[in-house]
């Protein structure tokens, strides 16, 4: 059960002084900021109900794995950098100083194996505390200048868990290099991103979906025009591909001829139409007199297929197979 935010840890945002950068709250004056503002211990306050909450959610047997030291003296600057970006009134988002990435990799690395799971669970605690103490602190007539503080506060969480994201996939693939062809990243890359979707399906029930992209046609170019053809073609295809998906879609190179789009919180209908604007895109892009390729893909969605890699990739590979057999550029299971 959550806590009420009216008592102690109301007036805990008016504990961040209004000063350099902090002047204002995106969009909300900075009377509701004064007081205390910016005072380490206003800062040691909110990060004490962040380890509450977090000690809500955390079962007893598990309580011992909790990172208190970390939370007690690196989680008052990592508000501060938060409120920071919060307050910035140009830019999309936070980019963290060098100290706050190296405060985010203590704290995947005190997590552990379990980081993907609870990480983002933690932050959005601390990004649900945030915006009920400033909904305690700013007036009703400001209620404009409020929602807009929530936007940005969401927009700087999620630079946060982008960052967490692509930290814990660089780290745990064993930091590989690009493919030197399509400038796209691998399978080891692709599985800790699955490792990731997987584990918030689990647990907050969001689905993911993937396609596999089979480039049909690509050995016969590189047989007829010489391997640098093929390449030039292949990294054609891939940047179609990237410049088509949505900007929360990832595109990874599997082996010599197929590549992977893997969807967060998508279906596998969804999926499944992206897939054919795709292949109707590639098949347009081409000129009639010049080596041709076509692209037939498989599509395989998390829960719906399968719940577990191997299985998911499997399924969207006999998906690609079927298609291919029955001569359509799309099929799913």
């Amino acid at each position: 059960m959550r806590r009420s935010l009216t008592g102690r840890s109301a007036g805990l945002l008016g504990s961040i002084e209004p000063t350099g950068a902090c002047s204002s709250f995106a969009g909300v004056d900075a009377a509701p900021l004064g007081g205390r503002a910016g005072s380490a211990r206003g800062r040691e306050e909110v990060a004490k109900a962040w380890m509450l909450e977090i000690l809500d959610s955390t079962p007893l047997a598990e309580a011992s794995e909790i990172p208190v030291d970390w939370l007690a003296s690196e989680a008052p600057e990592l508000i501060a950098d938060i409120l920071r970006g919060v307050a910035d009134p140009v830019g999309g988002g936070l980019e963290l100083s060098p100290d706050g990435l190296e405060r985010i990799s203590e704290l995947c690395a005190l997590l552990g194996p379990e980081a993907p799971v609870r990480l983002p669970r933690d932050l959005a605690a601390l990004q649900a505390l945030l915006i009920e103490t400033l909904r305690a602190e700013v007036p009703e007539r400001r209620i404009a200048g409020f929602a807009h503080s929530v936007g940005r506060l969401a927009s700087v969480f999620g630079d946060i868990q982008g960052q967490v994201s692509e930290q814990l996939v660089t780290e745990r693939a064993g930091d590989p290099a690009s493919d030197p062809v399509t400038g796209l990243p691998g399978e080891a890359e692709l599985h800790e991103w699955m490792r990731i979707l997987f584990a918030e399906e689990r647990r907050y029930g969001h689905p993911f979906a993937l396609a596999l992209i089979d480039v049909d046609g690509l050995r016969h170019v590189n047989q007829a025009y010489g391997r640098a053809a093929g390449d030039r073609m292949l990294a054609a295809v891939a940047g179609v591909v990237t410049g088509q998906v949505r900007t929360v879609d990832r595109t990874f190179r599997l082996r010599d001829d197929e590549l992977c789009v893997l969807a967060p919180h998508s279906s596998s209908s969804a999926t499944r139409r992206m897939a054919q604007r795709l292949c109707d895109l590639v098949d347009r892009s081409q000129t009639a007199d010049g080596p041709r390729v076509a692209i037939a893909a498989g599509v395989a969605a998390c829960p719906e297929h399968a719940d577990d890699t191997q299985s998911l990739l499997a399924a969207a590979e006999e998906a690609s197979f079927a298609a291919k057999a029955a001569g359509k550029p799309v099929e799913d299971l």
